[in-house]
């Protein structure tokens, strides 16, 4: 009795190679390698590949389909390596977060103070008006009493 085909696959970061064969040797010898791909630990067994159920249709027909390349590497940006670049971005981004927050500190108090500044300079134009008017009364009440102690 003959043995069902197993779905194998491996990828060269371009394309996903797909097969359906009965073996190991025979799954490489349809990709066309003198390489063990499985004991290099690139090929394995997938029977839940994307590609399986073309594969096992046509057993010993590869299956290709695009992997990687430019979309791949726009979907999935490369990570940043972790060192220096990592820890002088982090010492910026924490500089500048320092830097916007005493910039905000400084807006405060500055709107404060011009704030302070307003209400003293109202305090004063009230206090300049209460004087003129006590002025005028005063002088008008001293010009009567002049006037009235003039010889005629």
């Amino acid at each position: 009795m003959a043995r069902a085909p197993k779905v194998f696959t491996w990828s060269d970061g371009f394309h996903r190679y797909t097969v359906a064969a009965t073996s190991r040797a025979k799954a490489l010898a349809a990709w066309e390698t003198d390489r063990d791909l499985f004991k290099e630990g690139v090929a394995q067994e997938a029977p839940d590949a994307p590609d399986a159920r073309a594969a096992l249709a046509a057993p010993g027909a590869v299956i290709r389909r695009a992997e990687g390349g430019l979309k791949a590497a726009l979907d999935k940006p490369p990570k940043p390596k972790p060192g220096k670049t990592n820890a002088a971005e982090a010492k910026r981004e924490k500089a500048l977060a320092e830097a916007k927050a005493v910039l905000a500190a400084a807006e405060d108090a500055q709107r404060d103070a011009e704030a302070d500044l307003e209400r003293r300079r109202r305090a004063l134009e009230a206090e300049a008006a209460a004087l003129e008017r006590s002025w005028t009364d005063r002088r008008a009440a001293l010009k009567k009493t002049v006037e009235a102690l003039r010889p005629r």
